[in-house]
């Protein structure tokens, strides 16, 4: 009978400690790197694991709610624009080589979250770029309109 209570005992606390695991603390098992880089450029933000690695769905959640917490911040350089894209992405420190931390993936193919200024969302890092395509695209075509607009004018 003694046996059955401790191996009970034992079960529960290691299934206690395994629901547990799946917590992360900031400063304790990760810590966050966040980089402004000049106006016009996406400012960079890490999320830094350095004591165990993340299921890529617990990396993902942790890095989007830093990404929220970034962003919604006010800008420290008043040169930057009112609206900063911020690129997020999580990273494994290995403690035998610091000098060579691994990225980890949240999916197959996806690696970065971006804060977007503009909308205030964030998104996959390839509608990112879709994004971006998109405002180049758009401003090309605001120019070739006000350069018509000028031409007309002017003739």
């Amino acid at each position: 009978m003694k046996k059955f209570f401790l191996t009970v005992f034992f079960t529960l606390i290691f299934a206690a400690d395994i629901f547990c695991f799946g917590d992360f603390t900031e400063k304790t098992d990760y810590f966050v790197e966040f980089q402004e880089k000049s106006p016009g450029m996406s400012a960079v933000l890490h999320v830094n694991f350095v004591s165990v690695i993340p299921e890529p769905k617990e990396a993902e959640e942790i890095v989007k709610q830093q990404l929220k917490i970034y962003g919604n911040m006010p800008a420290a350089n008043k040169k930057t624009p009112k609206y900063k894209n911020i690129i997020g992405s999580a990273w494994h420190i290995n403690k035998a080589d610091p000098a060579n931390p691994v990225k980890i993936k949240f999916q197959k193919d996806l690696a970065a979250y971006v804060w977007l200024g503009k909308t205030r969302k964030i998104v996959a890092f390839p509608d990112y770029i879709s994004f971006l395509k998109k405002e180049k695209n758009s401003k090309k075509l605001k120019y070739k309109e006000s350069k018509k607009r000028l031409q007309e004018a002017e003739g």
